[in-house]
């Protein structure tokens, strides 16, 4: 009851006086509050009442976390980590992944931080996680950008530095509870192109600083490696300057100063991939030239530094020891298309039926599971991962737009079960769970679908 009223008394200070200091403080949100009191709460939603049925799920749930951490079984030949970014229903998520769960897999779903400060945890997600088990870990997300993001933090106060957002940002989420002992860390959202570039906002010195401050905390913290994720923007499947793209990712490759050092900080690299089902679902193909073309993109990076030449031996060990594609779990999403500047941002599209989402998302496992039996001396290993954004932009009533994310985060779930099970398992658990009859890796008949050549390139450094 102890930690419960500490809890409880950090998700009220942190919401009302979280940067006492700050010069401009954030502009306030407009987004409205989550029906679920929890959330709400975590937001610093002022009608939030800590009633009496919230502080007992509290106590559940801190009742219910593990002692200590969880080896995987010995018999466990490939020791899987699948990582999850969440925008929203982390916790239906990591429900689904704890139903179904590989007996040899770690999972770490990130929390985002507070909607109207994103500098600000949210106080009592990760105890609702971390009781689901030992192996599901919940992971701390720092957000970068947008009005309310590190970036603000770092800029609102003359002699504020990087460095120290890392440090307060260690520092947040100890005060919020998070287990280091129990595998739980950090996620970097994100290097972005100016990190590729060089340049303002997040130059790579200014990376190199915050890593330094998020993995050893200012030298008061046990240090620990975290989880980074390299940005989509302007590198979705369908830009239209696939050459330039890959001519700025050889230059920062060959940085090897920025990657001696971040390498370090570093447990796994996630590139956001996020694969276009335009590009993917090819009427009458076969399973193996759609696999084929997802993974020439998912794992264009990687395929780039294995291709590299032998100076950069450094940055080929340290890829082959971290790195993983993050695939695209978000439906259905409207793709880059429309914004502006054009392929900014967004996922990749995926506005098809549920049933061929369920498909795409199979084949997705299958892809980078097929890799890594394909490559067992380098990455992707058993790092496997997806961006889990729900968008309901088909406008479905409540409770079939609840059945289908529930439906989505069980096929993720026993997708990565059975590819990643005892033994090693193999890529087709992902299509056949042992004795079910279905195939879940039949492809897709999407209007207009056409495999994209130009990704192949990244096979050679040329």
């Amino acid at each position: 009851m102890r930690r419960l009223v500490l809890i409880l008394t950090l998700l009220v200070s942190l919401a009302a006086a979280a940067l006492p200091a700050a010069a401009n403080p954030p502009p306030p949100s407009d987004l409205p509050c989550s029906a679920d009191p929890l959330v709400a709460m975590d937001d610093g939603c002022a009608d939030a009442a800590v009633a009496p049925e919230t502080v007992a799920t509290l106590a559940q749930a801190q009742a219910a976390a593990p002692a200590s951490a969880e080896a995987l079984p010995s018999w466990c030949r490939l020791h899987a980590e699948a990582v999850f970014w969440t925008a929203s229903d982390w916790l239906l998520l990591s429900q689904a992944l704890a139903a179904d769960p590989s007996p040899c897999a770690e999972y770490f779903v990130s929390i985002p931080p507070q909607a109207a400060d994103k500098t600000l945890l949210r106080g009592a997600q990760d105890d609702l996680v971390r009781a689901l088990g030992p192996h599901i870990h919940p992971v701390a997300e720092m957000t970068l950008g947008t009005l309310v993001g590190w970036d603000h933090w770092v800029h609102a106060v003359p002699g504020r530095t990087w460095f120290g957002a890392g440090v307060e940002f260690r520092r947040r989420m100890a005060a919020a509870g998070y287990r280091l002992d129990l595998g739980e860390t950090w996620l970097l959202n994100e290097f972005d192109r100016s990190t590729r570039r060089d340049e303002l906002p997040y130059t790579r010195e200014a990376m190199r600083e915050l890593l330094r401050g998020l993995y050893d905390g200012g030298g008061t913290l046990p240090p620990v490696q975290g989880i980074v994720e390299i940005g989509i923007a302007y590198t979705h499947q369908n830009i239209p300057d696939v050459a330039g793209y890959k001519a700025e990712l050889k230059s920062w490759l060959e940085d090897t100063a920025f990657w001696d050092d971040v390498a370090g900080k570093i447990k796994i690299l996630t590139k956001e991939a996020y694969p276009d089902a335009r590009f993917w679902g090819v009427a009458g193909s076969s399973r193996h030239d759609r696999t084929s073309h997802l993974s020439d993109y998912m794992e264009h990076l990687n395929n780039l530094v294995e291709a590299a030449p032998r100076s950069l031996s450094d940055v080929q060990a340290f890829i082959r020891r971290a790195f993983m594609p993050l695939g695209n779990a978000t439906w259905p999403a409207r793709g880059p298309d429309p914004f502006t500047p054009p392929f900014c941002c967004g996922h990749g599209w995926t506005m098809i039926p549920l049933e061929e989402e369920l498909h795409f998302i199979s084949e997705q496992v299958y892809a980078v599971r097929h890799d890594a039996g394909a490559n067992p001396q380098g990455a992707p290993a058993g790092r496997i991962g997806f961006s889990w954004q729900p968008t309901n932009n088909f406008d479905l009533p409540p409770a079939e737009w609840l059945a289908a994310r529930q439906a989505i985060a069980a096929r993720i779930a026993s997708a990565i079960h059975y590819a990643y099970r005892q033994g090693g398992a193999s890529a087709e658990g992902a299509c056949s769970p042992p004795g079910s009859g279905v195939d879940w890796c039949a492809g897709g008949d999407i209007a207009g679908a056409t495999f994209d050549p130009r990704w192949a390139t990244f096979d050679s450094w040329d």
